[in-house]
């Protein structure tokens, strides 16, 4: 071939390739380029339709420095893409010598039980949010009715912050140790595991997917939660996984003050058709399969291992739960249960999932429809409990060292 159609074509497929390298760039630079200063206007996702990302209530750093400011739900007002804005990196300025925080956030992931990069935003002091969060107080308050003062937290931070002298909260630094990076199982015995060095509310929470129900109305489709063996999808927001849909027998505690609406959507419905089956999320930890250390200081006796529970059907390791099971039917019960009658309770008609204020073992400030109180370990705190809020106390002899003694989880007979 002669030299010159050689070098012809050389240069023609340099060419061509150059055009095309210079196209892909444009293009790339154009997405990116949206994406960041125009996310309203890019193509409707999972994270444009997050509690973060809705350009509305979204997330929304109160200082972003350059541009001035980016529209509320950008991804710029938690992730600071190169480490830093324009330059420079604004407040909270921790990377320094060190080098860029995990997943580009603009504080340190996780440290402690109380500082965590999801409480810069999710709290009332102090707070890197300049509008959008207002309704992050308590279980017993969003879904349960209790507004009276002193029992709920007004913020995720607070929820997490019980760990001397009184209340109870879920402790982060055990989710580390324990369940990521762990192989871990459900309670079919799937094993399931997160990385190791992500933040210890994902385990519960997917950022990216996570809605706010919480809203006028309430809405049971906008669901917060992932389950941990299933963390890319929502947990609750389908019919099919609903308190109903796997238990037909379940049925709602009241809601504060009530004996004609429900939880957790202060309405009629009263068959779980509008809660999360939260039973399904909180036992792909707590089961008769995994072994969990506690090193909560607010958990009674810990350092110990948490009780396993088999929550419905008797399993080698521990019977099945008295209240999810409820072999012969409720006793004494109280309204709306009904004597004789099977029931497989939530999780959370009794428990509050990231901390409670004023009692133990995260036990909620009120439980079908009345305050309860139950701050220590002692018989008195227990029957308070269970003869305020679903037992009468009358008719049942507790001629036993206390309620502890029979009703505790994994117990066969119901408890905590």
């Amino acid at each position: 071939m002669p030299k010159d159609k050689w070098f012809y074509k050389k240069s023609r497929k340099f060419t061509l390739s150059s055009k095309l390298l210079t196209l892909c760039v444009m293009l790339c630079g154009g997405i990116l380029f949206c994406w960041l200063f125009y996310p309203n206007i890019a193509n409707s996702g999972p994270y444009l339709n997050s509690a973060h990302g809705n350009t509305i209530y979204g997330v929304k750093r109160s200082a972003t420095g350059f541009p001035a400011d980016y529209t509320q739900g950008n991804c710029a007002h938690c992730h600071e893409q190169h480490a830093g804005i324009g330059g420079s990196e604004p407040a909270p300025n921790t990377g320094g010598a060190s080098g860029p925080d995990k997943f580009l956030l603009f504080d340190e992931n996780h440290t402690s039980q109380t500082v965590n990069f999801c409480f810069d935003c999710h709290t009332s002091v102090g707070s890197y949010q300049s509008g959008g969060i207002s309704l992050n107080r308590s279980y017993s308050y969003n879904f349960g009715g209790n507004t009276n003062a002193g029992s709920y937290d007004s913020n995720i931070l607070a929820a997490f912050s019980h760990t001397v002298v009184t209340g109870s909260s879920h402790h982060l630094p055990d989710i580390v140790s324990q369940a990521l990076g762990k192989t871990m199982y459900d309670a079919d015995g799937v094993a399931w595991s997160l990385p190791a060095n992500i933040n210890p509310c994902d385990a519960c929470h997917n950022p990216h997917i996570a809605q706010r129900n919480k809203n006028t109305p309430y809405d049971a489709a906008k669901s917060a939660i992932s389950r941990p063996s299933d963390h890319n999808n929502k947990w609750g927001d389908d019919l099919t996984e609903r308190m109903n849909a796997a238990y037909a027998d379940y049925q709602a505690p009241y809601w504060y003050g009530s004996t004609t609406a429900y939880e957790p959507a202060n309405n009629t419905t009263a068959n779980g058709s509008n809660l999360p089956n939260y039973v399904r999320l909180c036992t792909d930890c707590h089961n008769d399969l995994n072994t969990i250390n506690s090193t909560n200081p607010r958990l009674p006796g810990t350092p110990r291992a948490i009780r396993k529970l088999s929550w419905k059907t008797a399993s080698a390791v521990v019977t099945a739960d008295g209240h999810g099971a409820l072999n012969g039917g409720i006793n004494y019960a109280r309204s709306p249960y009904v004597n004789g009658g099977y029931r497989t309770l939530s999780c959370l008609d009794c428990h509050e999932p990231h901390g409670s204020p004023t009692n133990i073992d995260l036990i909620r400030s009120s439980v079908n429809g009345v305050s309860i109180s139950v701050p220590n370990t002692s018989d008195a705190s227990w029957q308070s409990f269970c003869f305020s809020a679903c037992h009468v106390r009358a008719t049942h002899n507790s001629s036993k060292p206390g309620c502890a003694g029979c009703h505790y989880h994994g117990g066969g007979r119901g408890g905590f």
